[in-house]
């Protein structure tokens, strides 16, 4: 990057909007709830003031923009916005129509931190790494050689849908058997109150989990063992160089990491045992803001 560029990240509970230097370095940021707009009009109308803000000298002319839905070169409406359901089936040319000052560079929220990441993160000098969040939800972005892959349709990367079980847990809103309803932090705090309560979260069960309580351990113990397969299956499908493996359930649980690469070991072909590489990243909470800015600059050149 040489020069100023806006990010922004669109989340389901935030909206981050930023003014990023030539050193990746947050210089300012505004925060906004997604939940007080009610329309994707109000939603940009509501960014671009914070744009305003943020950068009050004009020092920018590029935007990039992280949005929670699947992307694609050539996307024309904003589809699967489950996360943000006002921006569902908005026209892209619509979203760009808010910034006529600025060029706009959009992509998956995941994507950007994969990009940030893969280039100058945990999994720089990789030829193929992955970006995983554990979070609200389960996703991921592909790295190969400086380049994110988004699949015909917009839609790799998508690995909170792969089936790990064809164990029911009954969650309402969440596939059956699959990675994000066995591992999410939406799973795991579910599991958490059937346990311990109307009160309790997922941080209750991490909490009865290192007290040694026998219950909790069964929780996690099959969630290492679910969230293991997913890593098998990825690792001798891509065989990324670097997992980055990132999203709040991590951040406040490193030692997962640790304790998945062991059970990951036993579901890979021999000569890939060894191999397995997890690391943790190097951005942190801004890291969506910081990659939103990242990609712009670098699709602008």
């Amino acid at each position: 990057m040489s020069e100023y560029v806006i990010g922004v990240d669109i989340g389901g509970t935030n909206i981050r909007v930023g003014l990023v230097n030539e050193q990746l370095e947050l210089v300012r940021k505004e925060t906004v709830l997604t939940g007080s707009f009610g329309s994707a009009e109000e939603l940009f109308a509501g960014v671009r003031h914070l744009v305003g803000i943020v950068d009050s000298e004009r020092k920018a002319s590029k935007i990039g923009m992280a949005v929670p839905v699947p992307w694609r070169e050539g996307t024309e409406f904003i589809v699967d916005a489950g996360n943000v359901p006002c921006l569902e089936g908005v026209p892209v040319d619509e979203v760009r129509s808010y910034f006529p000052e600025h060029e706009l560079y959009l992509d998956n929220d995941v994507n950007v931190i994969a990009l940030l990441e893969g280039e100058r993160g945990a999994s720089q000098g990789s030829v193929l790494s992955m970006y995983i969040t554990v979070s609200t939800g389960i996703g991921s972005g592909i790295v190969v050689r400086g380049e994110v892959i988004h699949g015909a349709n917009g839609y790799a990367g998508e690995i909170g849908s792969m089936i790990v079980s064809d164990r029911d847990k009954g969650h309402d809103s969440l596939y059956a058997g699959t990675l994000e309803s066995l591992c999410s932090g939406t799973a795991l705090e579910i599991e958490s109150k059937k346990l311990y309560g109307s009160d309790a979260t997922a941080k209750t069960l991490f909490d009865k989990y290192l007290s040694k309580d026998k219950q909790a351990e069964e929780v996690i113990a099959q969630w290492v063992e679910y969230f293991s397969r997913g890593i098998a299956s990825l690792m001798q499908t891509l065989d990324p160089g670097m997992f980055v493996i990132g999203g709040s359930v991590i951040e406040h649980n490193p030692w997962l990491i640790e304790r998945v690469v062991e059970s990951t070991q036993g579901k890979v072909f021999e000569n890939l045992r060894g191999r397995i590489r997890v690391a943790a990243p190097i951005f942190g909470s801004d890291a969506g803001v910081i990659g939103a800015a990242y990609i712009a600059s670098k699709r602008s050149r």
